[in-house]
């Protein structure tokens, strides 16, 4: 899995288990990330924020109440080490071409820290790149 988490956007590489789907598995994903954000939103008094997400699923299709993610994914299929390692390598690079960090390590919120790094203090992440095609 790679990851990096962007103030206005997200990337993500994982596997597709057999089990479900693509679109399964990112419709669990963005449910139960958007619950527990507007949970912690609450928690917290964020009210300016929630008012945000409020308005947001006020402009959308269906009967939530605050809404943390835009609709629809876009999903590339992987089926090589060479365009896997570019995408991880991409995605990590991500804050550094926003100038936010100088290194993708620095940046937080991002698996690069798990790759170059070895750190796992904010998520742990199955760094699969040299067993993927293996």
């Amino acid at each position: 899995m790679a990851y990096v988490i962007m103030p206005e956007h997200t990337h993500l590489v994982t596997s597709n288990p057999e089990q479900g789907s693509l679109s399964d598995i990112m419709r669990d994903l963005k449910r139960f990330t958007s619950k527990e954000i507007t949970r912690q939103l609450e928690k917290d008094n964020a009210f300016s924020l929630l008012n945000v997400l409020q308005k947001s699923a006020a402009k959308g299709i269906g009967n939530t109440e605050y809404k943390v993610w835009q609709d629809g994914f876009h999903p590339e299929a992987i089926y090589s080490e060479k365009f896997l390692k570019q995408k991880v390598d991409y995605i990590h690079h991500n804050p550094v071409r926003r100038r936010l960090v100088s290194k993708p390590e620095e940046w937080r919120y991002s698996s690069a820290r798990n790759y170059l790094s070895n750190d796992e203090t904010i998520i742990s992440v199955d760094t699969f790149l040299e067993k993927a095609f293996g």
